[in-house]
């Protein structure tokens, strides 16, 4: 299962993440409590291994915040509720993941309509895209594992889910890392 830590702005919280088997580590560039600059991006990017990707998370951003932000290293760039057409942000050449399912992106996030608020989405009623997609929206270590069972992701995406009062929990990366890919070893084995 190809797990993504999001809203990262901690050496100790990049750490945790790697160390536990994080595919992805998300640094959020959007107007949010876990925004961080390019300089900040730039100094975490140094304790992320090459083998790890380094997602970059924008609200409608205009091209050039997003050609500034990838002086940090960035591998993706993951697109909420963007105006400039997304062909535009093919001049980049790096994969695009975006929310909602009508994209074109090269890979769909299903995510709560406020991303990062922790909402659930109802994974009941979750249509499944035909093409890949990461799940988000309001996991967390308790619930990722019916996640998985029931909506079937080829990833998931967590930010606010390992978080306490606001910030990072080393702990709650640690055990939603290992229940995520414990969960999928489980369901790829049956």
């Amino acid at each position: 299962m190809f797990v993504k830590i999001c809203g990262v702005k901690t050496e100790s919280a990049v750490r945790a993440a790697v160390e536990a088997g994080a595919d992805a580590i998300g640094f959020v560039f959007a107007d949010s409590s876990r925004q961080i600059d390019v300089e900040t991006a730039k100094r975490l990017r140094r304790h992320i291994p090459e083998s790890v990707r380094v997602v970059g998370v924008f609200l409608d951003p205009t091209l050039e915040e997003v050609e500034t932000a990838l002086t940090s290293g960035l591998t993706d760039i993951q697109l909420h509720r963007r105006t400039i057409p997304l062909e535009a942000f093919r001049r980049f050449g790096l994969p695009i993941i975006e929310a909602g399912d009508g994209t074109e992106a090269d890979l769909i996030l299903l995510d709560a309509p406020v991303p990062g608020s922790g909402q659930t989405l109802d994974w009941e009623t979750l249509g499944r895209p035909s093409r890949p997609f990461w799940l988000a929206g309001g996991l967390d270590p308790d619930n990722v594992a019916t996640a998985i069972q029931i909506v079937r992701p080829d990833g998931v995406d967590v930010s606010s889910g390992v978080e306490t009062n606001g910030e990072k929990d080393l702990e709650k990366i640690r055990t939603f890392i290992r229940r995520a890919k414990e969960e999928f070893t489980c369901t790829t084995n049956q």
